[in-house]
């Protein structure tokens, strides 16, 4: 195959990840199976599709793929027959016992072009318990030149069975002067850094997001909601219709950051004491959103915003 597709690479606050595994590669000592683990987007599923990249690439380099060949062309169409990807059919749902299974069924199969064979699973956490439990035999009985690479948002939901088997690999939060430096290469002068940076709490890939969505005109929005529930001018039930209508995890997460302000700037204060317990609610909010148990948005807000408004009206 001739030509050049883009190969993927992963991003530059990712280097001292990056040469930890080539190191194990050319040692021929890659572990069967990988744990990604950091906050969410922070680019470690660009990182886990790089490195699948290159195990399959026919000429790979250092710095990973060639790009060049038909396995980087495969790769980059999405239909390379020994990498498989497995994620939720659906936001909010568990990926499912019957999608593991089709990992057995691979992993026992020859490569179809004569290498690696790569599975990729993201976001780990989204597996149930049996799906978690049917992945352990093919964690305990890997094939040779086999890899797992499992995608983790939040580390503690994955079972200590399956974190037991895999080798982790952290990703801390990446330095604000590496972040500011790529949003500065990808958005140009023309948007504010600083606010990309403070919105996103730090995460490259969600300032992104902000930059290519209404996302900052929504926050706005919100901020003024929240100050007129505090008030007493806006209901909590009204101002909870305008929060169910929107990402429900990122608006908490816009909640949280608005409290740990408030919480710095009077950490002493009543305020700030009752600010810090509405804090602990807010952060089982967020569990209870990003969990199985798909609780209704509409009373979760509801409940919320009484408490805001209740919590004002306390510190007055």
């Amino acid at each position: 195959m001739t030509g050049k597709v883009l190969p993927v690479l992963p991003y530059s606050w990712q280097q001292s990840q990056w040469q930890q595994l080539q190191k194990l590669i050319e040692n021929e000592r890659l572990p069967h199976a990988l744990l990604l683990s950091g906050c969410s987007d922070i680019g470690k599923l660009r990182f886990a599709r790089a490195l699948a990249q290159q195990l399959l690439c026919e000429a790979p380099i250092h710095a990973g793929a060639c790009g060049r060949c038909k396995q980087c062309a495969l790769v980059m169409a999405g239909s390379h027959p020994d990498l498989i990807r497995l994620e939720p059919e659906g936001a909010g749902n568990a990926i499912k016992i019957a999608q593991i299974r089709t990992v057995g069924n691979f992993m026992a199969k020859t490569a179809q072009q004569g290498g690696w064979k790569v599975v990729l699973i993201e976001p780990a956490e989204a597996m149930n318990v049996s799906s978690a439990n049917a992945l352990l035999k093919n964690l305990e009985e890997p094939g040779d030149k086999t890899l797992l690479i499992l995608v983790s948002h939040q580390l503690g939901r994955i079972p200590a069975t399956v974190r037991s088997r895999c080798r982790i690999l952290k990703f801390p939060l990446p330095s604000q002067d590496f972040v500011t430096s790529w949003l500065r290469q990808v958005v140009g002068d023309a948007e504010d850094i600083s606010q990309l940076l403070q919105v996103s709490g730090g995460r490259p890939l969600k300032a992104l997001r902000l930059v290519e969505s209404d996302a900052l005109t929504k926050r706005k929005e919100f901020e003024s909601l929240l100050n007129d529930v505090a008030s007493g001018t806006l209901s909590p039930i009204k101002a909870a219709d305008w929060c169910r209508a929107e990402d429900s995890i990122e608006t908490v997460e816009w909640l949280q950051f608005n409290v740990a302000e408030r919480v710095r700037q009077k950490p002493a204060t009543r305020e700030g004491r009752l600010l810090f317990r509405f804090l602990d609610k807010l952060n089982v909010a967020k569990q209870r959103l990003q969990s199985s148990a798909n609780p209704n948005p509409q009373l979760l807000w509801e409940e919320l915003l009484l408490d805001w408004q209740a919590l004002f009206a306390a510190s007055r």
